[in-house]
């Protein structure tokens, strides 16, 4: 069995059912916010969804022309997910530097760092 190891930017396609509430459902897009180096300590990969919608919100941030994917990261509604247990999950590329300083930045924001 390969057991992948995603890197803090990756894009990954993953099915986040169960969901309740305002919590992302079905599949969708995400990027890895933690750090590659906790990715290889633990199960537990943290992620913000993407969504395609602007609504504006300040903790919204929107993915860079150029990148694999477009749409807005949803840096406060992050999800700690075992990777293992998730069938079917896709790498479909990264975000580019800046993207992820941003990402990376509005996540401090929310957990007050």
């Amino acid at each position: 069995m390969v057991i992948l190891i995603f890197q803090q930017g990756d894009i990954l396609l993953i099915d986040f059912n169960p969901s309740k509430g305002h919590e992302p459902k079905d599949r969708h897009p995400a990027i890895v916010v933690s750090s590659t180096r906790v990715n290889y300590m633990t199960n537990l990969i943290l992620l913000a969804p993407i969504t395609s919608t602007d609504n504006k919100f300040p903790l919204h941030v929107p993915i860079a022309s150029g990148n694999p994917i477009s749409g807005y990261v949803q840096c406060e509604a992050l999800r700690a997910l075992d990777l293992k247990t998730r069938a079917g999950v896709k790498r479909i590329g990264e975000v580019d530097d800046d993207t992820l300083s941003a990402i990376l930045e509005a996540v401090g924001v929310v957990v007050g760092i």
